[in-house]
């Protein structure tokens, strides 16, 4: 593919609001827009999904490569409902990539569960396509996990991103309000990483793109920690920021460097000298 599109990457708005973390009794501090008050609740942003008990982790908790599932869920299906989802864009030659998520989790579904999961278009800033998410458990009141978003749409032959502003104009942005205010973390980490892992990328890894699916990557940050960290603690936090795709057959290593108790910083990088993969921050909370 070449250099990648992604190299460029968005700014973040900040409107200043703050919310302390939900349902945690120790739990990393972040700004959010997670309350209902003052939102637009339209019945049509909200997909039931089903958590079924064979997708629960080791302490039967909705793990977190699971809610990364659970949000590319509820983008496809608002995408389909506004009409440019994958599948759609790909008929014209235009597919979309994930550039930046920040996610932020409280206390996740602990059985098998409905997930009402919330997505809606958020902005667009030239060439980056913003989207935001909330999910809820079946009759909450407040959302166990929320999350901020910038896509790339890129012309499948020319390998270049297009405008997206051009392409869909400004009239599907029904809802502007953002998740995550927290500006998007600087992620350069430097010395002897703490932890390493070293994975294949396999087959079913790949996605419609034959692209390792975006999902993967938070599913192999998860575990990229020493056993004790992912053991004793859940991910209350992450920052991930999308640098290249990664193709089957790729050697995939993850250096894993320490801030403190709680956070980590993540630098993803392939087989062939292509340069990094992934950036990440990961925060994580005593269980």
């Amino acid at each position: 593919m070449g250099q990648d599109p992604r190299d460029r990457t968005p700014a973040r708005q900040d409107t200043g609001r703050t919310l302390p973390c939900m349902g945690r009794s120790c739990c990393v501090s972040y700004t959010t827009l997670a309350t209902t008050s003052g939102m637009t609740n339209n019945p049509a942003e909200f997909y039931p999904i089903e958590l079924k008990t064979y997708e629960l982790d080791h302490r039967g908790e909705m793990p977190l490569w699971v809610i990364s599932r659970t949000l590319q869920e509820a983008a496809e299906y608002n995408a389909v409902d506004l009409g440019f989802d994958t599948e759609t864009m790909l008929k014209q030659s235009l597919t979309w990539l994930l550039v930046r998520l920040q996610l932020r989790v409280g206390s996740v579904p602990t059985q098998r569960t409905t997930v009402r999961a919330e997505s809606w278009p958020s902005g667009v800033q030239s060439r980056f396509a913003l989207r935001d998410f909330r999910l809820w458990w079946d009759g909450a009141t407040e959302p166990f996990a929320v999350a901020s978003s910038a896509w790339m749409l890129l012309d499948m032959h020319r390998k270049r991103p297009v405008v997206v502003e051009d392409h869909f104009g400004r009239d599907h942005l029904k809802r502007t309000d953002h998740m995550v205010l927290d500006p998007f973390p600087s992620i350069n980490p430097s010395g002897h990483p703490d932890f390493t892992m070293d994975l294949k990328v396999r087959r079913a890894d790949l996605d419609i793109n034959d692209h390792v699916n975006n999902t993967h990557y938070a599913e192999w940050l998860a575990e990229a920690v020493p056993e004790a960290v992912w053991r004793g603690n859940s991910i209350t936090a992450l920052d991930i920021e999308y640098k290249r795709a990664v193709q089957f057959g790729e050697t995939i290593r993850i250096d894993s460097y320490a801030v403190n108790a709680s956070t980590y910083l993540h630098r993803m990088t392939g087989s062939g000298g292509r340069g990094d993969v992934v950036m990440a921050r990961t925060v994580w909370v005593p269980r």
